[in-house]
């Protein structure tokens, strides 16, 4: 499946942003959050060493997967990708790559947000298509 995402303004929009959360889903649907510090490497995010066994199982199960940077200082937009995992196989030091669908940037709307957004908060397509932020 072809990303759609613009690679180019993803960059531009995580610079300043130290970690984010893998979220992956368990058996019973529960989200699972980890922290990471994730990086991009041109149409990829990579994860070094996972851990964590949990989100090593919910992988085995399922690849796909969010990622999640809060905003580096209050008011700043979240950005969240979604996209499918490949896991090396090396237990512990499994290492993910991940290959993004979708990302936006997402924060509670204020009355500087710019208007017409697709949701209910100030909200940022970074698709190939998108304009603003």
């Amino acid at each position: 499946m072809a990303s759609n995402v613009d690679f180019t303004r993803l960059a531009e929009k995580l610079v300043g942003y130290d970690y984010a959360y893998l979220i992956t889903v368990d058996t019973e649907n529960r989200p699972h959050p980890v922290p990471v510090m994730p990086t991009l490497d041109g149409e990829t995010v990579r994860i070094g060493a996972l851990g964590g066994r949990r989100s090593r199982a919910n992988l085995a199960r399922s690849s796909d997967v969010t990622l999640m940077w809060p905003p580096p200082s209050p008011g700043g937009y979240t950005v969240i990708v979604d996209g499918t995992a490949d896991v090396s196989d090396a237990g512990e030091l499994a290492s993910v790559a991940i290959a993004p669908s979708r990302a936006v940037l997402i924060r509670v709307a204020t009355p500087e947000s710019p208007g017409e957004t697709p949701c209910y908060s100030d909200c940022v397509d970074l698709r190939l298509t998108a304009q603003g932020a």
